[in-house]
């Protein structure tokens, strides 16, 4: 039988025979029987039988004629009971190998002959058995192109035969089962049978196995497990970040390597353990400045964006000595993804100081460069990308020394008036140009910059534009915070503007920032419009905000004076409140029954009393309001 098979498999090497062969109405029929009958007896005949299944499952428009003759269902009996007969001997020769120990010096020649004999023996089956297996691998592998197939493999627990093979040493094997692995991991489901500690331990072991293949195998099955945040922390564990490390020194294994890291990097505890490992910091920050195309590589450069939001790495970063050739690879390429790395770097206070000192400093003769970030972001305004990263960078830089006035002379403001022109920029870049308007709004020489520009006026109407997005508002509020703490304009932003309005209507926020910061304000506006005077005698604002602070302080007796003054509709008699046209009273159920009764209007609410309620039947629509 052995010798026909091996006749039939010579016939079936040659691929033009397939298609004849597979017409056959009894071959493939004989073949599958005689492998669920014999398997067990003759290793040889199984492997021959499987390897002649192999051949047709390299082609697709063979696979239905393997399925239907029960091929694929053979060869997965074949790997089931190999396995579990494994498990049996590998369990036998533990006992033997127990017992010989136990015997120790009274162990005699012939004990030792016999375990040597058995020894021996086991690893002559375990070679056979290796490759049985792995040509069923390979035929289950190429069946499981259809999920449908694939399905029913994971059902008779494939997943937990295949991580029972990674301890093997035989390499073809290996490369079987890494690559099954990897197809089957890209499900959540098979992810959680493969995931095991066991099996991650292995993994990180076959990572530096010395065939190149099997170490890239396992990095890609380790990636496909990476996405779940429980396998990084295991893997951690295992010490992974240090060999990931090292991996960056052979350049086949970069592509993956770096994927690797950059999973890695949304963790802080691991931040700091690459931060620890400052050679491999040094390799990114190499890999960047000699990257060879004008756009850093996406993996490579989200990994240094995520790196750059830990202090210690960002830290690392501007003292590898690597920094300025960054600096000026953005300058020069304007890469919108490295100009963030830079953002990050710079949004660390300690860092700040440090990338300040080094970029001044006289070896290195950039101390010009946040002059040269607003000449790029005046160029980039149909770049939204680039822009709201060079924005971002310089709203970062909150340092005391830095020549604000001259930015503006240079062009900032007019760039901020051109960016805050209504619908005209994207949310993002809005958003960016408020907190590097807070920065101007800090410092004396650029605040009258601001106050004789629209940007007072504009940031107004943005607020009002923006009043959905708590974000936004915020930041409008503390700018305009900033603004108004400095004498010299405050009364001049205050007499340009409907400021004061605007901000009580965010008074009664009910965020509690948007409220804080609105209060501040307004603090500090009701404090400047005791001096408020001008030709034309007191503005209308100042006593709107004496109404609204009395209100805000006395909610519950002005509500109930309103209720009597006015029938109880709950007006406010403050002038501000129609400064939104789409402002809605809270008790407009009130008013509408206040003043409609049985369809008829109401002449006098005093009138309300005479009637006779229980007669009308109202005295359920009462019970609510009582």
């Amino acid at each position: 039988k052995v010798y026909g098979a091996k006749c039939i498999l010579r016939v079936c090497t040659e691929p033009v025979n397939l298609e004849l062969l597979a017409e056959h109405e009894n071959l493939l029929q004989v073949l599958s029987r005689e492998c669920r009958e014999n398997s067990r007896k003759s290793v040889d005949l199984s492997v021959v039988a499987v390897c002649v299944f192999l051949t047709f499952s390299h082609f697709s428009q063979f696979h239905q004629v393997l399925m239907q003759n029960q091929c694929g269902d053979v060869t997965m009996r074949v790997l089931e009971y190999e396995s579990q007969r494994a498990q049996v001997r590998k369990e036998d020769l533990l006992r033997r190998q127990m017992r010989f120990q136990e015997l120790g010096d009274e162990c005699k020649p012939e004990d030792k002959r016999l375990f040597a004999k058995d020894e021996k023996k086991y690893k002559l089956q375990l070679t056979k058995q290796n490759k049985l297996m792995h040509v069923c691998l390979c035929v289950l592998l190429n069946l499981a192109e259809e999920i449908s197939i694939e399905r029913k493999m994971v059902n008779r627990k494939m997943p937990s035969l295949l991580i029972q093979l990674l301890d093997r040493s035989q390499e073809d094997l290996l490369l079987a089962t890494l690559t099954f692995l990897k197809k089957l991991s890209v499900f959540e489901e098979n992810k959680d049978q493969i995931a095991v500690p066991e099996t991650l331990s292995n993994l990180v072991r076959l990572a530096q196995h010395e065939n190149q293949r099997i170490a890239l195998l396992s990095l890609r099955l380790l990636f496909n497990l990476s996405f779940d945040e429980r396998v990084r922390a295991a893997l951690v564990e295992s010490g992974i970040i240090k060999l990931l490390v090292d991996s960056l020194k052979n350049p086949p294994f970069r592509h993956i390597v770096l994927r690797l890291l950059y999973h890695f990097s949304m963790d802080d505890r691991c931040k700091s353990l690459m931060a620890y490992h400052r050679d491999g910091m040094v390799m990114l920050l190499q890999l960047v400045v000699h990257f060879p195309e004008p756009r850093v590589g996406k993996d490579l450069v989200a990994l240094m964006v995520n790196l750059a939001t830990h202090a210690r790495a960002a830290e690392v970063i501007v003292q590898s000595g690597l920094f300025p050739p960054i600096m000026l690879r953005v300058m020069k390429h304007r890469d919108p993804l490295l100009c963030k790395v830079i953002r990050n770097v710079a949004s660390h206070p300690g860092v700040l100081e440090q990338m300040c000192e080094l970029l001044d400093s006289e070896g290195v003769r950039m101390a010009k460069w946040m002059n040269e970030f607003v000449r790029m972001a005046i160029c980039s305004v149909d770049n939204p990308d680039f822009l709201v990263e060079v924005l971002g960078t310089l709203a970062n830089v909150t340092l005391e020394e830095v020549a604000w006035g001259e930015l503006c002379e240079a062009g900032l403001t007019e760039l901020m008036t051109r960016l805050l022109v209504p619908s005209f920029s994207e949310d993002d870049v809005v958003l960016e140009c408020v907190l590097l308007i807070s920065n101007l709004a800090l410092s004396r020489d650029s605040v009258q910059h601001i106050a004789e520009s629209r940007l007072p006026s504009m940031m107004q109407d943005l607020l009002i534009e923006k009043r959905e997005d708590e974000e936004i508002v915020v930041q409008l509020l503390f700018a305009f915070q900033c603004l108004v703490s400095h004498d010299e304009v405050r009364d001049f932003v205050l007499q340009e503007t409907e400021l004061a309005p605007c901000i009580m209507r965010f008074a009664r926020a009910r965020n509690p920032l948007v409220l804080e910061y609105a209060t501040a304000l307004l603090q500090i506006v009701a404090v400047a419009s005791d001096n408020q005077t001008t030709e034309e005698g007191v503005p209308d604002w100042v006593a709107q905000i004496k109404t609204f602070r009395f209100e805000q302080h006395n909610q519950e007796w002005c509500r109930c004076v309103n209720r009597e003054l006015s029938g109880g509709t709950g007006m406010s008699p403050g002038a501000y409140g129609a400064y939104y046209d789409d402002q809605v009273s809270p008790r407009e159920d009130e008013e509408e029954f206040a003043f409609h009764w049985a369809g008829m209007d109401a002449a006098d609410p005093r009138d309300l009393a005479k009637r006779d309620w229980s007669n009308q039947g109202f005295g359920k629509s009462m019970s609510r309001w009582t």
